[in-house]
């Protein structure tokens, strides 16, 4: 089930009145929560192609017992681990070590089968072809269940903080069963703890008029984002570009790559908020998952403002787990690459190809050097071996871009060498650009890590290798047409342009300014807010919804 549909709402509606009248019932209430929690998952979109059969609920129900399962036998377990008697321990520290691996092997076995079978596949493929042996792919046509890669994540992390002792297991199996199907964030995150959820779920939810304000402007800014923005930029503009980008110009191309960037944010960040208000209607609080990423001064700023629940997750359950920053440089270096690679490669997406392994070690590789860049020592009685340095491995870089952009993008020389030099001045630039300094560094560390992400992810949106490839060479083309009259329509213009702006606003205008004025307004005024908003929607979406792009993930 979508959230800007009309079903929605039908559904929504009856779910809150019945779940405040059951407001001193807590049993029922769980109860109510998680049957509508199912039938939302069963539900599924309306979409073209069609969402996944509604019996793929059964894993839902699998990873939900499996983890209750775990964590009982692994709590179990703590005691007899510190048994005096070394043998008891032993056993008993073996027998919770077991649990946590009949877990992961169930979560992340389900994940890989259903998400990455079709990947593996084409890579031994490839990789055959390549050394000149005839293996023809087979087409397994695995289907990937909505949200199975946020609510595996969701309760692996339960087993873990078990087995860690840093949770005490859920007695209550309804309760359990609700935090792993809980709708407002069940198919797109955010993707929520067990010490987040659970607590709030033993005690009594209170209706206030602030909850229900805070609730309603994180649903209407959300819908706004993902309808306004997301789906109407998409319609008009983007999907075109990147189904057959030889038929358009270099320029039409980058903006494309431009407008993309608005879409995606508008469209995550929007889920995510009208998730957290539907939440908050209910009672319930659920983390934030977006914090103006592209005011962000470097990579690893950005990746802690984008997504945020997924990279805390494989921050607190990876890369601290392999050691972190704490061994040797190059383990820290590599726990990073690993971490931010799995980071990337968690978005891939049945059929992309290699297209996500590029864009993971794109990125895996700029958070190596925005680490070298912030550890390394800036002492000026070394500034000409440090010229050196930098401009030789400005040199290397922009060797191994030409070549990646020539042999494996199979660009033609003169564009494969502007990469190179591209690459190599960008190095470069950044490198010798203080950490920190007055308003212009700032705005130019925002720039470039804001290019970054937009260039990045024509990998990350093109459906397959090839399209990324004539999307990279179309821009590189250079070619003398701009964008055509015509291509663009004045209310295009002005979304994307507002859309771009809208990023870079201070936080405080929309959540405290924007907030404070929709609290003074009159319920009847909120009523035709939202009256033309449904009407807006109707009409941008002209009866057919799109789906959230991390339904895809």
């Amino acid at each position: 089930m979508l959230f800007p549909t009309f079903d929605f709402l039908v559904f929504l509606v009856p779910v809150l009145v019945a779940s405040w009248a059951l407001g001193h019932r807590p049993v029922a209430r769980v109860l109510l929560l998680l049957g509508a929690s199912y039938f939302f998952y069963m539900a599924g979109p309306k979409t073209d192609p069609p969402p996944t059969p509604w019996y793929f609920a059964g894993l839902l129900v699998f990873s939900t017992i499996l983890d209750y399962g775990c964590g009982l036998q692994i709590h179990r377990l703590a005691a007899k681990a510190q048994s005096p008697d070394p043998a008891v321990a032993t056993w008993a520290r073996r027998g919770r070590t077991s649990f946590l691996l009949l877990s992961l092997v169930g979560n992340l076995g389900m994940l890989g089968y259903f998400k990455y079978t079709d990947f593996f596949v084409d890579v031994f493929a490839d990789l055959c072809h390549a050394a000149g042996i005839e293996f023809v792919a087979p087409h397994l046509q695995t289907i990937l269940p909505v949200g199975i890669s946020f609510y595996t994540f969701q309760s692996l992390s339960y087993t873990i903080d078990v087995w860690r002792g840093r949770l005490t297991p859920e007695p209550s199996f309804r309760k359990f069963a609700l935090f792993v199907t809980f709708f407002p964030q069940l198919v797109a995150g955010p993707i929520v703890r067990a010490n987040e959820l659970l607590p709030q779920l033993h005690k009594r939810p209170r209706l206030s008029p602030l909850v229900m304000e805070e609730g309603l402007f994180r649903i209407f800014k959300g819908l706004v984002k993902k309808v306004l923005l997301g789906d109407w930029i998409a319609a008009q503009f983007t999907d075109a570009v990147f189904a057959t980008p030889e038929a358009y110009t270099s320029a039409e191309i980058l903006l494309a790559l431009y407008a993309f960037t608005v879409q995606l944010y508008a469209d995550f960040s929007g889920y995510s908020d009208i998730a957290i208000g539907a939440a908050r209607l209910l009672g319930y609080e659920i983390p934030e998952n977006f914090d103006r990423p592209y005011q962000a001064k470097n990579l690893g700023e950005f990746w802690r403002r984008w997504h945020m629940t997924l990279s805390t997750w494989l921050r607190d359950y990876l890369f601290f787990p392999l050691g972190g920053s704490k061994g040797s440089p190059a383990r820290t270096y590599f726990n990073l690459w690993l971490t931010m690679f799995l980071v990337g490669m968690w978005h891939y997406s049945p059929g992309t190809s290699w297209n996500f392994v590029i864009y993971s070690n794109l990125h895996g590789l700029a958070m190596l050097y925005n680490r070298w860049n912030r550890v390394r020592k800036r002492d000026r009685s070394r500034r000409g071996r440090a010229v050196v340095t930098t401009l030789t491995a400005a040199v290397a870089l922009g060797v191994a871009c030409g070549g990646f952009a020539q042999w494996a993008l199979g660009l033609p020389q003169q564009a494969a060498w502007f990469c190179a030099g591209f690459a190599a001045v960008m190095f470069v630039l950044v490198t010798w650009l203080p950490l920190r300094g007055g308003p212009l560094n700032t705005i130019l560390h925002v720039v470039l890590t804001y290019h970054f992400t937009v260039l990045s992810r024509v990998f990350f949106r093109a459906p397959d290798f090839e399209t990324a490839k004539s999307m990279i060479a179309g821009m590189l083309r250079f070619d003398d047409s701009l964008v055509r009259p015509g291509l663009l329509t004045p209310w295009l213009w002005a979304a994307l342009i507002f859309g771009t702006f809208y990023h870079f606003t201070p936080k405080r205008w929309v959540d405290e300014t924007l907030y404070a004025a929709f609290r003074r307004l009159p319920g009847p005024v909120l009523g035709v807010l939202f009256s033309l908003l449904g009407l807006a929607l109707m009409k941008l979406m002209a009866g057919a919804p799109r789906a959230f792009i991390y339904f895809n993930f």
